[in-house]
């Protein structure tokens, strides 16, 4: 993590980039001011020449998580130069592109869950983030219809509610994991996934 010493500009996104990590480290409730402020070498007042309150840093930092981790996977949503030739090399490289190893896709989700209430995520914010979740959504249905348009995906699929059904998949575990702990891995339910779509294609 890049250090305000290490910059030749103090700038939004670098107040950003440190509040979003104490805020993965502790959630809202142990983000201090602080903190943040010994962690960009600063005092808290010079902080506060560029962000109204606490609640504006927490809020901007979870969009700036949310925009971080979708742009990274509309990037990898882009279709592979050689078309799919089959629904299990689709199939595999859609679980591959939305792997998170790190759970960093989770933990974000997690953090809007456990603490981020409305006082803190304000209108501003949600609708950035909802922009988004669509761009998101379109560049994974996008590769879904070139799948289609290759032969390696039946026309019978709707790209749309195959998108959805993707998704989900992560939304799933972090209900779980809030309401009782996760009793399956991603592991299980891809390998369910993957079993209901080549039944489906016929393969």
């Amino acid at each position: 993590m890049t250090t305000y010493s290490q910059k030749t500009a103090f700038t939004k996104e670098l107040v950003l980039d440190h509040a979003s990590r104490l805020l993965l480290d502790g959630g809202p409730p142990a983000f201090r001011m602080r903190d943040l402020a010994d962690s960009l070498g600063v005092t808290i007042p010079y902080i506060y020449k560029h962000f109204k309150s606490r609640e504006e840093i927490i809020s901007e930092a979870y969009v700036f998580l949310v925009a971080e981790q979708l742009e990274r996977e509309i990037e990898n949503f882009r279709p592979p130069a050689e078309p799919f030739k089959s629904p299990k090399e689709f199939f595999d490289f859609i679980r591959r592109v939305t792997a998170d190893p790190d759970n960093k896709f989770e933990e974000t989700r997690m953090l809007r869950l456990q603490g981020l209430a409305a006082t803190l995520y304000d209108d501003q914010s949600a609708e950035k983030v909802s922009k988004l979740t669509e761009l998101h959504h379109q560049a994974l249905v996008n590769l879904i219809k070139s799948a289609i348009a290759s032969g390696a995906v039946t026309e019978m699929i709707d790209p749309e509610v195959l998108a959805f059904i993707i998704i989900s998949v992560r939304i799933g575990f972090i209900l779980s994991d809030v309401k009782a702990g996760s009793r399956v891995t991603d592991t299980q339910v891809w390998d369910l996934y993957e079993a209901a779509f080549l039944l489906l294609q016929g393969s």
